[in-house]
């Protein structure tokens, strides 16, 4: 489990004792904060029949029996003797039969909603408001997750939000996402939200035993960070999108990095927005003691403008034409840069 979500499991831990846990949680964040990482464990948590806490002390009864109204005698005795302020955890055995089946993946009152050719479709959803009609089979609480909830077609976030407005008796829905903007406000304002928000700069790096001196680096960056080959290719399209607001020149190489690269439009912004850093007189990793005179602040803020425009197109358009956006874009660019001639 990634440091900083400690916290977060701290306050979900607190939350389940005190019966306050809600019905639907929204976990959001950058990719790759561990939104699935603490989704995971709570609904591991809640189904474990032997649930320990952080300190290795048994709960004989396990979370799903303290839920309900009936607590069991032993189960109320350890909650009083551990009530303080004191911040604790609770964690999994991992031993008994339902974790041994989550972790298999066959856990009966668990559903896992997974995309389909990039999207949720209203088939996936329906299903799991079918999943919660149906009485659990060995526990008593039943969960679902749904990785992604961003990549939902409207049908099935339309869908989603009537299982939300009328939830069943024990049932925790679990939603996770890095585009949580793209979501609907109905949704989101059904769900308790939680945002996941990772250490930057040098505590970051710390966490992964890396050096540097970068304030604005943040775990998008992590590729680079890690990865001898991503640097190096970071660094190459760095100097190509240079060279393009100089010169217009590299204009194949930066298109084919953008329609093919992953990371591409990621890369981008982070090269502009540095940029716009050191225009400002903020140093950033790579960059220290370099005035950029590419072009002038008022260019780089239409630039940044595009990119950010093109981002958003690629998260919210399900079916978008990744060539044209490219090449719309750098043609967009190419007319800022112009304006100084």
């Amino acid at each position: 489990m990634k440091t900083w979500l400690l916290a977060l499991q701290q306050q979900l831990s607190r939350q389940i004792r005190e019966n306050k846990l809600p019905h639907a949680l929204l976990f959001s964040g950058v990719d790759g904060a561990g939104q699935e990482e603490i989704a995971h464990w709570l609904i591991n948590v809640l189904l474990c029949q032997n649930l320990k806490e952080d300190a290795s002390q048994d709960l004989t009864q396990g979370i799903t029996q303290g839920i309900t109204q009936e607590k069991d005698e032993s189960l109320s005795q350890v909650s009083q003797e551990a009530a303080s302020d004191k911040p604790f955890t609770f964690q999994p055995c991992g031993d008994c039969k339902t974790c041994k089946l989550f972790a298999n993946n066959s856990y009966p009152d668990h559903l896992t909603i997974v995309n389909d050719k990039n999207t949720i479709g209203v088939d996936a959803i329906r299903k799991l408001s079918q999943f919660f009609e149906k009485t659990a089979h060995i526990g008593i609480a039943k969960t679902a997750l749904v990785n992604h909830a961003d990549t939902m077609t409207v049908s099935a976030a339309n869908a989603l939000l009537k299982t939300l407005e009328e939830p069943t008796s024990q049932s925790f829905i679990m939603l996770t996402t890095h585009s949580s903007d793209v979501l609907l406000a109905t949704i989101i304002s059904r769900c308790q939200k939680f945002e996941i928000r990772p250490p930057v700069g040098k505590k970051l790096l710390a966490e992964y035993k890396k050096q540097g001196d970068d304030a604005f680096v943040n775990l998008s960056h992590l590729s680079e960070l890690t990865d001898e080959a991503t640097a190096v290719a970071f660094t190459a399209f760095r100097d190509k999108v240079k060279g393009y607001l100089c010169a217009h020149q590299h204009r194949a190489e930066l298109l084919a990095i953008l329609v093919e690269h992953r990371d591409g439009f990621r890369w981008l912004e982070k090269i502009v927005v540095n940029l716009m850093r050191n225009h400002w007189g903020w140093p950033t990793a790579g960059h220290q003691n370099e005035q950029e005179s590419v072009i002038n602040k008022q260019q780089l803020w239409q630039v940044y403008n595009l990119v950010q425009a093109a981002n958003i197109k690629l998260k919210t358009l399900v079916q978008i034409n990744r060539q044209f956006l490219s090449e719309k874009l750098l043609a967009d660019i190419s007319v800022v840069v112009k304006q100084k001639n």
